[in-house]
């Protein structure tokens, strides 16, 4: 049995490695998927597929990591993502906790959905790391050792990206959303 691990990755952190490190071994394959492989230079996505496949291989260089293109978040769209997820990867189960990404598993696919276990989602968020290198704040700790050079790297790269607010110190989950608008 396959099972892919689908993410954005922006960036990967320790709450992501945790996921891997305890789904890896129950599976005879799998491999991590980056969505909003398309995307780039955006806010909620400073860092390009390459990047993020480079920080994940520094932790994980046997995986495989396969990026799937977004499409229009229609019917069509969403049936078409999950065909493409289903081609690349020949999966049997996908391991997510996104909304959408369950949504379009559970309506749109005869693929097994694993909702994984979150790794102290108040403590291990992207959004949360992305902010707090804009800010200056100290992020090292919410990721792996193993990335933490490559992460190094990129942090400029994450502190141009789109708007820079001034921020509070500390993070809110409640201030937290990516990309539907909300709070």
């Amino acid at each position: 049995m396959k099972a892919v691990f689908i993410g954005r990755f922006q960036p990967f952190h320790q709450g992501h490695k945790n996921v891997v490190d305890q789904y890896r071994g129950e599976f005879e394959d799998f491999c991590i998927v980056i969505g909003s492989a398309d995307e780039e230079d955006t806010e909620d996505n400073p860092l390009s597929f390459e990047e993020r496949r480079a920080v994940i291989h520094e932790c994980f260089p046997d995986l495989e990591v396969l990026g799937v293109k977004d499409e229009e978040k229609t019917d069509e769209g969403n049936q078409e993502w999950v065909e493409k997820i289903e081609e690349k990867t020949q999966a049997d189960a996908v391991i997510s906790q996104n909304p959408l990404v369950k949504d379009i598993v559970k309506d749109l696919s005869d693929l097994e959905l694993i909702e994984q276990d979150m790794h102290d989602p108040e403590v291990y968020s992207g959004t949360a790391i992305r902010r707090r290198i804009k800010s200056g704040e100290e992020w090292r700790y919410l990721t792996p050792e193993c990335a933490k050079e490559k992460l190094e790297e990129l942090a400029e790269k994450i502190k141009e990206s789109g708007i820079n607010y001034d921020f509070e110190p500390g993070w809110k989950r409640e201030n937290a959303y990516h990309g539907t608008g909300e709070k």
